[in-house]
């Protein structure tokens, strides 16, 4: 099924059951990069691999994507990886300082809360960043949970389900009663391990069609048709 296979029916049919909303941080929530290109941040985690004199695969040289250069460091060192991942960490506060609220995002949260339901954050994006970044926009109060990285191990990270249980855990809420939002095939597809039916949000028609062959139950390209649907009762 292609995404203009979706209908508003899709969306509905995948908030109905959910009293938890478990959203991704960057895209759903933010733009962590927005003010710090992601592909600037995967550079300069390439150098701290070169100044160890590791030679980098294609795959690693051309990757922009920082997640893909943790995994390669931890694939050789888990030394190597720990400073990865605190540089990544370093890199991804400082764009939160500077990260600009998904459009319409503040209304799904607004209209969770009231439709009776509550939010978490599923994110393979640092614990210490979405603090920093929730703290600053006042937004703590509105997330029941956040799972999120605290460590070099990318094993725990989408597209496994890891993060995804830990929220049900601490939720105290069955899959089924849940509904993941993300913006990244590797969060629909750990939604998917998890048993978690899924939203894409997506920027583009090409995003949604890597959305949807990831396994997305239905996608939408505005945060604003998730509130509509959580205000219109229809989970009710």
């Amino acid at each position: 099924m292609t995404s203009e296979g979706f209908s508003p029916t899709a969306v509905d049919k995948a908030i109905r059951q959910a009293r938890c909303l478990l959203m991704s941080f960057d895209g759903p929530i933010c733009t962590l990069f927005a003010g710090t290109p992601a592909d600037s941040a995967a550079d300069l985690l390439r150098s701290e691999i070169k100044e160890e004199g590791i030679p980098l695969p294609q795959s690693v040289e051309d990757t922009p994507d920082p997640l893909d250069i943790l995994r390669f460091a931890a694939s050789l060192d888990s030394d190597l990886a720990s400073r990865v991942e605190a540089r990544l960490t370093e890199l991804e506060l400082t764009a939160a300082a500077t990260a600009p609220p998904a459009p319409y995002a503040h209304d799904v949260l607004a209209a969770c809360r009231e439709s009776g339901r509550t939010a978490a954050i599923i994110s393979a994006n640092s614990s210490a960043a979405i603090h920093a970044y929730l703290t600053a926009h006042d937004l703590t109060s509105q997330f029941a949970a956040v799972a999120a990285r605290t460590g070099p191990d990318p094993l725990i990270l989408p597209p496994s389900p890891h993060l995804i249980d830990q929220a049900t855990i601490v939720l105290s809420a069955w899959p089924a009663e849940c509904v993941v939002i993300a913006s990244a095939p590797s969060g629909i597809q750990a939604a998917q391990a998890a048993g978690v039916p899924s939203v894409a949000y997506a920027k583009t028609p090409d995003d949604a069609e890597h959305q949807v062959r990831a396994g997305a139950n239905a996608v939408v390209y505005s945060m604003a048709d998730i509130a509509l649907r959580l205000r219109t009762g229809v989970g009710d």
